[in-house]
């Protein structure tokens, strides 16, 4: 007798089964953890330019303002200061704006670190999922 050499017809089906199982969960996962990731890294990079706006205004004893506008100066939020656009950060195509009651589009950072116009951001992915930036009048800037 002979012995056989490679695989059967059946391994090999069962081994693309498998692998079609694995990629057919795999995928939406992946997507789903990805769009979480999007929006919470979303949230903290604007918490932390809310956090530099302030020490500017700190450290050159200059007003700073940010505005939270989609898709206005080729960004989705920007820094002022004063008639001078600077900064301008963009959201990830996923993640947007989400405005309800007590939300906030504009806060000025002061020369002593106070924050007017505190109050809060909300962001939204296309999963419908919320994640929340709350900046409050005394500078501090939280994120959900």
């Amino acid at each position: 007798m002979n012995p056989s050499r490679g695989f059967s017809l059946v391994e090999l089906a069962v081994v693309l089964v498998v692998i079609g199982l694995l990629l057919g969960f795999g995928i939406p996962l992946y997507q789903s953890f990805n769009t979480t990731h999007q929006l919470k890294g979303a949230t903290e990079n604007m918490a932390a330019q809310v956090r530099l706006m302030r020490e500017k205004a700190i450290g050159t004893s200059q007003p700073q303002t940010m505005h939270f506008f989609y898709a206005t100066y080729g960004g989705d939020y920007h820094i002022h200061n004063g008639a001078v656009v600077g900064g301008i950060w963009s959201l990830p195509r996923t993640v947007t704006y989400n405005w309800a009651a007590g939300t906030s589009s504009v806060m000025t950072a002061g020369t002593d670190g106070r924050i007017t116009g505190a109050g809060l951001v909300i962001l939204q992915d296309q999963r419908g999922n919320l994640d929340t930036m709350s900046v409050l009048a005394s500078g501090l800037v939280l994120t959900d």
